[in-house]
């Protein structure tokens, strides 16, 4: 996720890791610990995890592609796919 934000922050790209529960110490740590240059939120009463994860998968990715339409993807994804959503290539 890092090296996307990178390659793509200037094509429009924001990533933002929302961790279910936890607080505010355990999203730094975790950010700290792994080198993360994007936002670690924490989402302690799940209300962004049942808004934007209606199947209750975890981990999910979310994309709010231009426009501001949301797609949500399995659990694995691609580069490509980050491309054609926000590129439509």
């Amino acid at each position: 996720m890092e090296l996307l934000q990178q390659q793509h922050l200037n094509g429009g790209l924001l990533i933002m890791l929302v961790m279910n529960g936890g607080d505010s110490s355990s999203a730094k740590t975790l950010a700290d610990e792994n080198g993360l240059t994007f936002p670690v939120l924490t989402d302690p009463n799940y209300e962004v995890f049942q808004r934007w994860n209606p199947s209750y998968t975890t981990p999910s990715t979310t994309f709010l592609t231009p426009g501001l339409i949301v797609e949500e993807t399995e659990t694995t994804w691609y580069p490509e796919q980050v491309e054609e959503l926000l590129y439509g290539e």
